[in-house]
């Protein structure tokens, strides 16, 4: 199924956008943990952020 998705003329894009609008609803949440004071939500934000960034790596490069 996902190489079916990738070999579409509309899979890469789409999933490059799906991945971007993550990371930036994770880092828009890690901000307003981090002025909150909550520590376990802005470690779990910045997981998530982090692997959105990782999966746009190599979506991208690879």
């Amino acid at each position: 199924m996902s190489e079916w998705v990738l070999n579409q003329s509309w899979g890469l894009p789409v999933l490059a956008a799906f991945l971007a609008v993550v990371l930036v609803f994770e880092a828009r949440k890690a901000i307003k943990a981090y002025k909150e004071k909550k520590r376990f939500e802005l470690g779990l934000a910045l997981f998530f952020a982090i692997i959105a960034v990782l999966a746009l790596f190599v979506l991208l490069y690879y």
